[in-house]
């Protein structure tokens, strides 16, 4: 696979000017601040706190954007994409563009971008010595209906630099970076009550069982695949690794 490194070097400039306007949107937040007009203090704290939003989550995503580009970059080494794994998403086998790896669920990726970012923030997770944590939420019975909002709601309740990723019917996966064991079970509780209470104003609970299953960095493994084992197995049911996950 080729090397763009003119989209990486494009990706790398757009997310240096996107961090450049998030630096100044605070600066000029902070200098607004200190001249709000009496009765003018909500509105514009409002308004202020929605474009500093926008810019935090562009950020984010060029983060993971040029994170991706680089993975693809280099897989013909240690994150080396399996052409097997990528046969339905990329059916021509000789290509895979960034834009394949998005979740059809807003600011979700599907299996094979969760992979990859999985193991790109695992690599960081070594060099840092910081903690990073997996969780799996499957669905039984298989929906997809309900896998997209379940996913919606994590994507609604979960940090910026948390991924969520989708995989058909049979479940989403969450990446949790700098984050362990408790703090990704107070993280796939937030999500879980979040779904239940929607569904709940909706005008009954959810028929469907969401089970859950909670994996981490260092202590359940050092690779992605242990770490998935884990929480695959923790969550109990029909195992999700099969379907995206592929054999070495």
């Amino acid at each position: 696979m080729k090397t763009d490194k003119a989209a990486a070097q494009d990706i790398r400039g757009i997310a240096a000017n996107t961090a450049r306007d998030l630096a100044l949107s605070l600066r000029l937040a902070s200098m607004r601040m200190e001249n709000f007009e009496p009765g003018q203090g909500k509105d514009a704290a409002r308004e202020l706190a929605e474009q500093l939003s926008v810019s935090a989550r562009r950020a984010v995503e060029l983060y993971y954007l040029e994170s991706l580009t680089q993975a693809v970059a280099k897989s013909e080494g240690p994150l080396k994409v399996r052409r097997r794994s990528l046969s339905e998403d990329s059916p021509e086998g000789n290509s895979l563009e960034i834009q394949s790896l998005k979740s059809d669920v807003t600011g979700c990726y599907n299996k094979v971008g969760f992979l990859l970012l999985l193991e790109c923030e695992l690599e960081r997770a070594r060099r840092r010595d910081i903690s990073l944590s997996v969780a799996l939420f499957k669905i039984e019975p298989a929906d997809s209906d309900v896998a997209k909002e379940v996913a919606r709601h994590g994507r609604e309740c979960c940090r910026l630099l948390d991924v969520l990723g989708t995989f058909g019917e049979q479940g989403v996966a969450m990446l949790l970076p700098d984050t362990g064991v408790e703090g990704a079970q107070v993280a796939a509780q937030r999500l879980l009550s979040s779904f239940l209470a929607a569904r709940e104003v909706e005008g009954g609970l959810a028929t469907e069982r969401l089970l859950i299953g909670v994996a981490s960095y260092p202590k359940d493994g050092s690779e992605a695949r242990e770490l998935l084992a884990q929480a695959d197995e923790r969550a109990g049911g029909e195992s999700l690794l099969e379907q995206f996950v592929t054999a070495s």
